[in-house]
């Protein structure tokens, strides 16, 4: 299937990104260029207009709204890719009035171009392919991010998609991955339908606890072979445990990752797990004294040896040796704080460090990370710098980087986490939030030199 972009929103897209071209205040080169140099000369042409571009006043660093022509946009969660492999092109979501669709940011250029009206669930860009995978309903689909072509490569049974954490695929991506557990979507939905809405978007419901601590779960991860369609069951769950989290390895094939989660894990402790793709065969990485520890926002490292993880009831990062077994603790520190209510009601019964982040993202080498903080407890972007861990505590410096308690405490604001993704080249820290305003957009914020 062929979509067409809308040629008025391109032309809107076009000015966001060379806004300065239509109204004379010069000109953002359309020269290739390294994305640091691009997101500087968009933070440039905008350093007169506070609302968009701006200095934090507490770390001074700079602040930048990628996408301040739409009425909302957004980056996805953050271990989903979105950039391709060349590091040129940044995928996300966006809506002006009623035009809503996939965009991609060019890195290199500057320019924002429209791809598709077409929206879906699950998305997740193939670095190499070029192409991002979403799902609308059963139906599986393929965008090209340079030509905007849109195609269905596979139908699923009725429901295998209804919950999960989003696509991942396979290092040499030739398949798609994904889980499914069969009564959530459903049980989530009527219990969404049969009462109201709370009045602050940024709390959860916690009557969906009891309820999921007596629902039979079926759970399973499948694959989608992209060039033929196939679907193939990969892994039966038994555990009576919701699996979600599909975190295909960045260097291996035959290797993935998934989680064991119940509601912000509760009661659940080793819930990591490691997935050998070719024999469906399941084993546990953390073992030992590690077992005890409650671990969450598990992710890859780049070399695909290796895995990251929060301990929060360490108030600590951790990165751990697949092959060794070792793990290695960054603890962050901070004062207690009480944990951040869901609904009113306090779901998981601790006190959060305060410099802890809800999502991180690591630095090449694992030197340093950033988080994206959390809600009530941490209200900053952070880098966490590892490098500088202390011989003697092992604690690590938190620098913080930019306010985010517009984005955390606004009750009037549309709730979103932000999910930091860092650029290719590791120069700017970008995710979703609305810093001014009550709208989410795509923000980018400078990386402090090191």
């Amino acid at each position: 299937m062929q979509t067409s972009p809308n040629p008025t929103w391109y032309l809107a897209c076009t000015a966001l990104a060379f806004g300065a071209a239509f109204t004379g205040a010069g000109v953002v080169s359309a020269v290739a260029q390294p994305a640091s140099e691009t997101i500087d000369s968009i933070w440039q042409q905008h350093s007169n207009e506070p609302d968009i571009a701006w200095r934090d006043p507490t770390s001074h660093t700079r602040v930048v709204n990628l996408t301040s022509g739409f009425d909302s946009a957004e980056v996805y969660y953050f271990h989903q890719n979105v950039f391709t492999a060349d590091g040129d092109l940044m995928l996300f979501g966006g809506k002006r009035g009623q035009d809503e669709g996939y965009c991609v940011l060019n890195l290199r250029t500057g320019e924002i171009r429209e791809l598709t009206h077409q929206t879906g669930d699950h998305l997740v860009v193939l670095p190499h392919r070029r192409s991002a995978a979403f799902n609308q309903g059963d139906d599986v689909f393929l965008l090209n991010l340079d030509s905007g072509e849109s195609r269905k490569i596979a139908t699923v049974s009725h429901g295998l998609l209804a919950a999960g954490a989003g696509f991942s695929y396979t290092a040499d991506e030739s398949k798609l991955l994904f889980t499914n557990a069969d009564q959530l979507a459903e049980e989530h939905a009527k219990l969404v339908a049969a009462k109201p809405q709370l009045d602050d978007p940024h709390l959860r419901r916690v009557d969906y606890v009891a309820a999921y601590e007596h629902m039979q779960r079926h759970n399973a991860v499948y694959s989608i072979e992209i060039d033929s369609g196939k679907v193939a069951l990969v892994f039966q769950d038994n555990e009576n445990d919701w699996l979600t989290h599909i975190q295909g390895s960045p260097t291996d094939s035959k290797l993935a990752v998934f989680v064991h989660e119940g509601f912000v894990t509760v009661h659940i402790k080793n819930r990591l797990r490691l997935l050998d793709l070719t024999t469906g065969q399941v084993t546990k990485p953390r073992t030992g004294p590690l077992e005890q520890d409650q671990v969450t926002h598990e992710f890859w490292d780049r070399d695909g040896e290796s895995l990251w993880y929060d301990i929060s009831s360490a108030g600590a990062l951790a990165h751990l040796d697949l092959k060794t077994g070792v793990e290695a603790r960054y603890p962050y520190g901070g004062v207690s704080v009480p944990h951040a209510a869901y609904g009113g009601v306090s779901v998981v019964a601790a006190n959060m460090p305060s410099n802890r982040s809800v999502h991180y993202a690591i630095g090449p080498g694992g030197k340093w990370a950033v988080g994206d903080g959390f809600q009530h407890t941490n209200n900053w972007l952070c880098l966490y710098r590892f490098d500088q861990q202390d011989p003697q505590t092992q604690m690590v410096p938190v620098v913080h980087i930019c306010d985010f308690s517009p984005a955390w405490e606004n009750p009037k604001a549309e709730y979103i986490e932000p999910n930091p993704h860092l650029t290719p080249d590791f120069k700017w820290v970008l995710f979703t939030a609305h810093l001014k305003g009550v709208n989410n957009d795509v923000y980018a914020v400078e990386i402090p030199s090191m």
